[in-house]
């Protein structure tokens, strides 16, 4: 609902009608449309940490083809840049965690953890500072995603874009 309409989009009764549930379902469970956009922000940040978590275990990168650096792109790339929909849910999100000091914490949650894993891999990558390189990719490869999905950008491009991005930053 947040990908198609944005944050505006959210009342009880959008909600309840894509949840194919009666209205007092949602009244029930969310005192206001703040509190369900608070939810929504919690439950795609811990998602998006746990996916990232599970990622930085090695379980996501140790198979497949192509060098490090290939899949990492493809690992950053993947969930955001195939559906544009969920991406602009993640960023109507993210952003709504900027504005609201009450949702501050789950948008840093998650920010923690994807420059955690960067910081990793450019780490098995050998880069001279891979915190440094976390801190300026993180940004980086989120302003590409944003470029990606506010002009409908083509994926094999943006793809391309990461893998030079994490190549330079990392000073590879």
């Amino acid at each position: 609902m947040i990908g198609h309409g944005g944050i505006a989009a959210v009342d009880h009764r959008a909600v309840a009608a894509v949840a194919g549930v009666p209205l007092g379902s949602t009244t029930y469970y969310f005192e206001s449309k703040d509190d369900m956009v608070a939810q929504a922000l919690h439950y795609v940040a811990d998602r998006e940490v746990e996916r990232l978590e599970v990622a930085a275990g090695g379980e996501l990168l140790e198979a497949g083809n192509g060098s490090l650096v290939e899949r990492l792109a493809d690992l950053v790339l993947d969930t955001w840049a195939q559906d544009r929909t969920v991406l602009l849910a993640q960023f109507e999100l993210y952003l709504e965690g900027g504005r609201r000091g009450d949702l501050r914490s789950a948008a840093e949650r998650w920010d923690v953890a994807y420059r955690a894993l960067l910081a990793q891999l450019l780490e098995r990558l050998s880069a001279p500072d891979p915190e440094r390189g976390a801190r300026l990719l993180c940004p980086a490869i989120d302003g590409l995603l944003l470029q990606h999905v506010a002009t409908d950008g083509d994926p094999d491009e943006l793809r391309a874009l990461a893998v030079e991005m994490i190549e330079r930053i990392g000073g590879l």
